[in-house]
C-alpha cells in the first residue's frame, strides 16, 4: 500500500501539470474568459462613448495571440458600408479603424469591387465558357486615398462609375500559347465593351495542376486594339520591351 500512494501522488501531480499546461497553451492562443469579459465590456463602453450616433451591433471579441490583444467587429444594422474593427490591449481600447474603413471609403470601394467582380465573372462564364473562372475587378486604390468625391457611403454599384478599374481574368486555360492568351484577352475585351464595362487595365492568371502557370499584367485596351497585340505579348514573354506588358509562362506551352 505504501508503494501505491506515492504513485498516486505522482500521477496526480502529472495530471495537474498537464491541465495547467493545456490552460497555459489555450490562454496563449485564445485568451482567457476573464480578460475576454473585460475586453468585451471595455469595447462596448468605447462604442457607446464614441459611436452612439451609429446603429451598431458589436460582435464578441476575438483573441489575437500574435499581438496579445483582442479585436471586435462593429457593424451597422442599417448601413452596408459601416463596419470596422476595434482593438483592445493591456486593459483598454487602443484604437479602431472607423476613419479608414468607413470615412476613408475602403469598405465602399471594396464592396463595389466585389459587385463588379461578380458581374465580370458572370460575363466570362456565360460569353467565353469559363464556367469556373474566378475573375476579379479591382478599383485603383488611389481612388479612395485621394478622396474621390464620387464615392458615397452605401452608394449603389454602377459599372459606369468614373473610376479606374482593372480586371484580372482568372481562368483554366487548356491552351497556354501566346495565340490562345491573345484571343482570350481580346474576346474578353469585346464582351466587356458590349456590356458597358470599361477597364483601364487587363490581366490574366491561370495555374494548372500539371505545373503550367501563366501571368499576364498591365495590358491596356490600346494594346488589345492596336493590331499588334500578339506581337507585343511575344516580346513581353521574351523579356523584350513591350510597352509595359509583362508575361510569365511556366512550363511547356500547350497547343
Amino acid at each position: 500500500m505504501n508503494k501505491i500512494k506515492p504513485l498516486k501522488i505522482v500521477a496526480g501531480l502529472s495530471a495537474l501539470v498537464l491541465i495547467f499546461g493545456i490552460l497555459f497553451v489555450t490562454n496563449a492562443f485564445v485568451g482567457n474568459p476573464i480578460s475576454k469579459a473585460f475586453a468585451n465590456k471595455s469595447i462596448k463602453k468605447y462604442v457607446e462613448q464614441n459611436y452612439s450616433f451609429l446603429d451598431l451591433e458589436v460582435e464578441k471579441p476575438v483573441y489575437n495571440f500574435k499581438f496579445s490583444s483582442y479585436m471586435a467587429r462593429a457593424k451597422s444594422k442599417t448601413s452596408i458600408d459601416t463596419k470596422f474593427s476595434i482593438y483592445y490591449k493591456k486593459g483598454k481600447v487602443q484604437r479602431d479603424d472607423y476613419d479608414s474603413y468607413v470615412l476613408g471609403m475602403f469598405n465602399t470601394i471594396q464592396r463595389l469591387s466585389d459587385e463588379y467582380s461578380a458581374l465580370a465573372k458572370s460575363l466570362i462564364a456565360k460569353e467565353l465558357g469559363f464556367e469556373k473562372n474566378t475573375t476579379m475587378v479591382m478599383y485603383d486604390k488611389g481612388e479612395y486615398e485621394k478622396g474621390n468625391k464620387k464615392l458615397k457611403l452605401d452608394m449603389k454599384f454602377d459599372r459606369n462609375l468614373p473610376m479606374d478599374a482593372e480586371v484580372i481574368l482568372r481562368v483554366d486555360l487548356k491552351d497556354n500559347s501566346i495565340e490562345s492568351i491573345e484571343k482570350v484577352l481580346r474576346d474578353a475585351h469585346k464582351v466587356f465593351l458590349d456590356n458597358g464595362c470599361k477597364f483601364t487595365k487587363y490581366g490574366l492568371y491561370t495555374e494548372e495542376n500539371d505545373g503550367m502557370h501563366v501571368m499576364v499584367n498591365d495590358v491596356t485596351p490600346a494594346h488589345i486594339e492596336s493590331g499588334e497585340f500578339e506581337s507585343l505579348l511575344k516580346k513581353a514573354k521574351n523579356g523584350e520591351d513591350a510597352d509595359g506588358i509583362r508575361v510569365f509562362i511556366k512550363g511547356e506551352e500547350k497547343k
